[in-house]
């Protein structure tokens, strides 16, 4: 099923927690960088709104604009024009209830685990308070028992469950997710993405993700929202109202593949 410019209502056991996360709408953003004294235009246009506690993921061809458009989101960088904004205030700088998990973990190899999800509430001047807070975050990504080991002694896998307690520890409204699993072989990065989905589940924030993993993003999301070309417009939002959990061996998710690949016009190659 798709559609434009619609919002995908949030699909949850009753046994999850209540959803806790914002809002975010965008509101005719563009955006272009300065080449050699020459704009080149990145975004054009885009308008989203994803609804609290929804799971959105982003697809499109490489080097369309999709880290651009995940930078203005974080308050890494102000658009070119229009307006973002999460519950209703408007985006101008980064925030701790915004956080971005990275393709790379970015561990310091010289802190333990425990050290590096702690980075956050240390900058802040929250260390002391917020002790608990880093234990159950390392305990919502199963890391418990490898709280003193160091970045070289963790899997692939593991590393990137690091990343993502250093951002769950800030209790963050928003996770954006810069393909998070890319750089994970594909049993790693299929478990993590089943991990995924019930961190989001028990957490309740928002998720936006890029990736460039078809089947990915229907498994994660509840919309798939498909890019153009650069400077990037919206070409399509494919809704997914398959329940969690998720089967990849769903028929309607192949009919879904399908209907992505023939948005990003490769459905020949289908």
């Amino acid at each position: 099923m798709v559609v434009a410019g619609a919002s995908a209502e949030v699909t949850r056991s009753t046994r999850d927690n209540p959803v806790r996360g914002a809002t975010l709408t965008l509101r005719e953003v563009s955006h272009h960088f300065d080449l050699d004294g020459q704009p080149l235009p990145v975004l054009d246009r885009i308008s989203l709104r994803i609804s609290r506690g929804e799971f959105v993921a982003l697809l499109g061809p490489s080097g369309c604009g999709k880290s651009t458009l995940l930078r203005l989101v974080a308050g890494l960088n102000a658009p070119s024009a229009g307006s973002l904004l999460v519950d209703g205030e408007v985006i101008d700088g980064p925030d701790p209830s915004r956080v971005v998990v990275f393709q790379d973990p970015t561990l310091y190899p010289w802190r333990t685990v425990w050290n590096n999800v702690a980075l956050g509430p240390e900058a802040r001047g929250l260390l002391g308070t917020h002790r608990e807070r880093i234990e159950d975050a390392l305990r919502l990504v199963g890391l418990t028992g490898f709280a003193n080991a160091y970045p070289h002694q963790l899997s692939g896998g593991m590393s990137q469950r690091a990343a993502l307690a250093r951002a769950l520890v800030n209790d963050p409204k928003l996770l954006i997710l810069d393909e998070p699993l890319g750089q994970l072989d594909s049993l790693t990065r299929i478990t993590m993405q089943s991990e995924l989905v019930s961190l989001w589940q028990r957490v309740g924030f928002t998720a936006l993700l890029v990736t460039h993993d078809v089947e990915e993003s229907l498994f994660l999301s509840s919309r798939v929202v498909v890019l153009s070309e650069r400077p990037a417009q919206i070409r399509a939002e494919v809704v997914n109202t398959r329940p969690y959990p998720r089967h990849r061996g769903d028929p309607h998710l192949a009919e879904l593949r399908h209907e992505v690949f023939a948005r990003l016009g490769l459905d020949a190659t289908w």
